[in-house]
Formats: structure tokens, C-alpha cells, sequence
């Protein structure tokens, strides 16, 4: 489970939430919603840990948390082949399950088996996004965050990946947190879809 309870961030003097409140079970799909700056993708940075609350308490119970960022954040000096092996190798799958599991998942996100001897640089934005999902997905975290990270794709593409999300998030009982503003792409993916305010999380309708 993930918990937060009257959770604060400032950076210096600005407060960027205040009052933040939020229960996320296994199997739970959270979508958050709300304008530029206020704070959504700081709630994910700070369910997995990469920030810190200026007050409130943050209780991350997952095992296997993931946060997909809108940057692909590919490493450059790897090819796409090693940046998808690099997490599965450190997971304990040998080499043979991490290359069986690379190539599958390159293929669900619809990028062809040449694409693995790329660098990241050779890569259009689009296809970096998909290497990156594919690159999470694969982990199977119980649980995924999620930081606007179809915004490179074109909308048929939004649509399939949202769709595999879905079901990836289904077959293994995972635990989602999403950030968008496309209101379509939320209703694919949550069940569950609160506002992000400077006086905290509202549930709204889905």
C-alpha cells in the first residue's frame, strides 16, 4: 500500500502542496489531474522516494516501485537492447530470460527487432517513449507511475500503449499512479481520478 498523509513540499519559500492525502491499494489505478505547476508530478517523485516531504508522512509498503518520466531517460552509452537488459540482468534473470524478455516487450510496444541494436540517439522521441515503457513493463512492478509519458507518441499510438498498460497492469494485479492531461488517455488506464490543489487531492468523476 501506498500512503500519504498530510503531505507538505516547499522548494524555499513556495509551498508546492500542502494537505495532501492519498491511499492507493494493489490492484488500485489512480489518475491525477490538474494544471501546470501544482504539483502532480512531485507526488510521484515523492511515492518512490526521490523526494522528500517538508512534512506529512509518505509510507511506500510496494516492493517493486517504477516511475516512467516524460524524459525517456535511456542511457546514452547503451544500446536499446542493453538499456532493457541492465535492469532485468540486476534482477536476478539470466541472460538468455533478460534478452527473451527485451525482445518481447520491444515487440508489444511495436518497435521492430532491428531497433535493439540502436543508441538512444538514433531514436526519435517516439520511439525512445516505447523503449522506456517497455523497458518498466518489463520489470512488472506492483508498482507504476506514471509521468505523461505517451506525450511524443501520435494519438493512434497513445491509444495502444494506454491499452497495454492496462493490461500489463491487469494480469499482474499492479498498483498504478498516472499523471495526464488528456482526460481519454486517464479513462483507459484509472479507475479513480483526483484533482491536485494547493489545498490538496479531490476525487472528481471519471
Amino acid at each position: 500500500m501506498l500512503e500519504m498523509r498530510n503531505v507538505g513540499l516547499r522548494f524555499g519559500p513556495r509551498a508546492v502542496l500542502e494537505h495532501a492525502n492519498l491511499c492507493l491499494v494493489p490492484g488500485q489505478r489512480i489518475g491525477l489531474q490538474g494544471p501546470s505547476g501544482v504539483g502532480k508530478s512531485s507526488l510521484l517523485r515523492l511515492a518512490c522516494g526521490l523526494q522528500l516531504p517538508s512534512s506529512g508522512v509518505v509510507t511506500n509498503g510496494f516492493a517493486s516501485s517504477i516511475l516512467l518520466f516524460q524524459e525517456p531517460r535511456l542511457l546514452p552509452w547503451r544500446t536499446v537492447q542493453d538499456n532493457l537488459l541492465l535492469p532485468l540482468l540486476a534482477k536476478g534473470k539470466t541472460l538468455t530470460q533478460a534478452k527473451d524478455l527485451a525482445h518481447r516487450w520491444l515487440a508489444h510496444v511495436e518497435l521492430e527487432p532491428a531497433v535493439a541494436a540502436l543508441w538512444p540517439r538514433e531514436l526519435s522521441g517516439g520511439m525512445a517513449q516505447r523503449v522506456a515503457l517497455a523497458r518498466a513493463l518489463c520489470m512488472e512492478p506492483d508498482l507504476l507511475l506514471l509521468d505523461e509519458p505517451f506525450s511524443a507518441l501520435d494519438p493512434a499510438l497513445r491509444t495502444h500503449m494506454a491499452a497495454l498498460c492496462s493490461s500489463a497492469m491487469t494480469q499482474t494485479k499492479a498498483a498504478l499512479l498516472c499523471v495526464s492531461h488528456q482526460p481519454q488517455e486517464l479513462l483507459q488506464l484509472v479507475d479513480t481520478c483526483m484533482e491536485v490543489t494547493a489545498q490538496g487531492l479531490f476525487e472528481i468523476a471519471v
